[in-house]
C-alpha cells in the first residue's frame, strides 16, 4: 500500500473520501469499528561489552547489558498487561505509561465501557541473540562482545511515540555500564518494516465525530437503520489504513463478523455461514447509503 500511495497511478486517480479497510470478529452482538491503530514499531537494541576468557568475571559484559535492557522491557510490559485486565502494582520502571494506562482504565471503569487491546501500549521481546560462533556451534568458554535483542511494540494513540521513544534512549543509558569505554546499549528502528514511518512518526486517526467526520455520520446513520450496535474502536494491530490515514485520508476497519470468536491467522480459522450471510447484508446496506444516500430501515 505505502508503494501504491507514491506511484504516479494513484496520483493519478480522483481524490478518496472514504476507505473501507479489514477489521476484526467481535465475540458478542456489538461490531467494532476502527477508526485507529496502534503505530508498530520493530526495534533492535545492540549491546556491546568486553570480551575474555568465561573463566573470569569480565566486568560490563554486553550479555549482563542487554539482559537488564530486555528486564526493563518486561516490565513495562507488565505494566501494560496489567493496566489491560485490571491489576496494578506499585513499583514499576515505566511507572508514567503504567500512570496513564491505569488512568485510562479508572475512566473506562467509570464510563462502565471495556477496556480493549488497542486502549494499551504492547511490547513483546521477539529475538534474543549472544555468543562467539564457531562454524555451526558456539565457543561456549568465550564470553561475546556483542548481544542483541529485538522488541515488537504496538504503540497505542493514547500514547506520544516521542515518548517511547524517550523511554528507549533511558532504558539504553541506564543499562550502559561503561558507555564512555565503550560498554553501552543502543536502539534503532527497523524502518523498511514500519513502511516509511519515521522514528517519531505520530498517530493519523480518522474521526468518528460526525459533525467533524460526515462520512462517519453516513456510516453510522446506516448502521443503525439496520437496527445494528457498533463501536469505535482502536485496531490492535496493523493495516494498510495507516498509510491512508497518513495522508489525511478518511478510513475506517470493518469486518461485518459478530458472535464470533476473533480467530485471525489461527489454523482452522472459518465464520459460521449465517454471520458470512449477515455480513453481506450488512455491506449491502452500508454501500447503498454510502454511495446512494439510501438507508435501510429495519434488520439486515
Amino acid at each position: 500500500m505505502a508503494a501504491f500511495l507514491s506511484s504516479q497511478l494513484y496520483k493519478s486517480l480522483p481524490g478518496i473520501a472514504l476507505a473501507l479497510d479489514e477489521g476484526l470478529a467481535t465475540t458478542n452482538d456489538t461490531y467494532s469499528v476502527f477508526y485507529g491503530e496502534r503505530l508498530p514499531w520493530w526495534v533492535n537494541v545492540t549491546a556491546t561489552g568486553n570480551t575474555g576468557h568465561g573463566s573470569r568475571f569480565i566486568e560490563h559484559t554486553a550479555v549482563e547489558q542487554i539482559v537488564d535492557m530486555a528486564n526493563k522491557a518486561l516490565a513495562f510490559r507488565k505494566g501494560q498487561r496489567d493496566a489491560l485486565h485490571g491489576t496494578f502494582h506499585a513499583d514499576h520502571s515505566n511507572c508514567s505509561h503504567v500512570i496513564a494506562a491505569k488512568k485510562r482504565r479508572l475512566n473506562k471503569d467509570a464510563q462502565q465501557s471495556e477496556m480493549k487491546l488497542g486502549d494499551v501500549t504492547t511490547l513483546n521481546l521477539t529475538m534474543i541473540q549472544a555468543g562467539v560462533q564457531v562454524g555451526d556451534t558456539y565457543a561456549y568458554n568465550c564470553v561475546p562482545p556483542i548481544a542483541k535483542c529485538a522488541f515488537d511494540i504496538r504503540i497505542s494513540p493514547h500514547d506520544d511515540p516521542s515518548s517511547i521513544g524517550t523511554m528507549l534512549d533511558m532504558w539504553c543509558q541506564e543499562c550502559s555500564s561503561d558507555a564512555e569505554n565503550g560498554c553501552k546499549v543502543e536502539w534503532n528502528m527497523i524502518d523498511e518494516q514500519t513502511g516509511g514511518l519515521t522514528r517519531y512518526g505520530k498517530h493519523a486517526l480518522t474521526s468518528y465525530d460526525a459533525k467533524v467526520n460526515p462520512w462517519y455520520g453516513v456510516f453510522a446513520l446506516a448502521m443503525e437503520g439496520m437496527s445494528l450496535k457498533f463501536e469505535p474502536e482502536v485496531f490492535p494491530a496493523a493495516t494498510d489504513s495507516r498509510f491512508l490515514r497518513a495522508l489525511g485520508i478518511r478510513a475506517l476497519g470493518f469486518s461485518p463478523m459478530r458472535n464470533t470468536e476473533i480467530m485471525l491467522h489461527e489454523d482452522d480459522e472459518y465464520l459460521e455461514e449465517e454471520v458470512f450471510l449477515e455480513g453481506i447484508s450488512v455491506y449491502v446496506g452500508l454501500r447503498l447509503s454510502v454511495y446512494c444516500g439510501v438507508v435501510i430501515i429495519g434488520g439486515v
